[in-house]
């Protein structure tokens, strides 16, 4: 089996990008289908930086699962443990984009159908693909379902009876949870497998209060990950038991915010796994988010390793 270095379990959707920014989705006249999905986003981008990784998951047996794994294969994303499921649909999504480049999203998932990845199993993983990996990282996307919530716990399991170093950004869609407080309650069990933990304030708020970032860093650190990154407006908010820093944004002319944390999470990873240290993976994972802003599309503007590196240098007359 294939050592990989990062591993990445969540689902693979397909998303439909506008053609036209700047208005709302009513008036949108045409979209660009690209394959999409948070874990996948972030994998893609890892491996144009040069890690090799592995989506493990769900598509459907339709035209857009074979996209989505031709997209992969296309990014040298691993795809031996990606399940094509029989008889569903390959889940969609259309989004907008704001004059502020910001992006508001309209997903299709329809349970029995359009949710493939609602069907995978404990059983339908090889244990050693996770074993074998440096680093395993997950959304909260399969910890909404009941039936697929034991296979997200089983995995980080494994990850930490290997010793392989645990992600998680949680990437919430608070709409798609019915119950509040099942909400809070999985995704602290879900901290305590947890070494490293990227967000937004507000999605890290929600699980555990606090009126700061910094408050709100303390608290998830409590629940057991040992790195704490919030990512805010003006920049990224590190927080560990030892020390607390933030490290500034790169200015940059947005014209489409869509996938820009998990942008910043495959430039972040990248750097982790590099060996780079904790600050300087958050700096090229800023730059990578920097890069992919500029460009409209979720992975259009995903660079390689030498481009962000060229970025850096250019932003700050320094090496990496």
């Amino acid at each position: 089996m294939v050592e990989l270095d990062l591993v990445g379990l969540g689902s693979a959707i397909l998303d439909f990008a506008p053609a036209d920014t700047g208005v709302p989705l009513s008036k949108v006249r045409s979209f660009v289908p690209s394959a999409g999905g948070a874990v996948s986003n972030l994998l893609v981008g890892a491996s144009r930086l040069g890690l090799r990784t592995g989506f493990l998951g769900c598509v459907g047996d339709d035209e857009f699962g074979s996209l989505i794994i031709h997209d992969f294969e296309t990014e040298g994303v691993d795809i031996s443990q990606v399940k094509r499921v029989e008889g569903r649909a390959t889940g969609i999504a259309f989004y907008s984009v704001d004059e502020e480049g910001e992006r508001h999203y309209l997903f299709y998932r329809f349970p029995g159908y359009s949710d493939p990845e609602a069907t995978l199993r404990p059983e339908d993983m090889e244990e050693e693909y996770i074993a074998q990996s440096k680093m395993f990282h997950f959304s909260e996307s399969m910890l909404r379902g009941r039936c697929t919530r034991g296979t997200v716990f089983r995995a980080v399991q494994i990850a930490r009876e290997n010793h392989v170093q645990v992600c998680y950004d949680p990437n919430v869609r608070q709409e798609l949870w019915r119950d509040r407080k099942e909400f809070v309650r999985t995704q602290k069990r879900a901290l305590s497998f947890v070494d490293v933990f990227v967000s937004t304030w507000d999605e890290a708020a929600r699980i555990v209060g606090g009126e700061t970032a910094g408050e709100t860093s303390k608290a998830i650190l409590r629940l057991g990950p040992a790195t704490v990154v919030i990512r805010e407006s003006d920049g990224y908010r590190v927080t560990t038991h030892e020390e607390q820093f933030t490290v500034p944004i790169f200015e940059v002319k947005a014209v489409d915010t869509s996938g820009a944390g998990d942008a910043f999470d495959a430039g972040f990873l990248a750097g982790l796994v590099k060996g780079y240290g904790l600050r300087r993976a958050v700096t090229l994972g800023g730059a990578v988010a920097a890069l992919k802003v500029m460009r409209a599309g979720t992975r259009t503007g995903l660079p390689r390793l030498e481009e962000a590196l060229k970025f850096l240098r250019e932003r700050t007359g320094k090496d990496l």
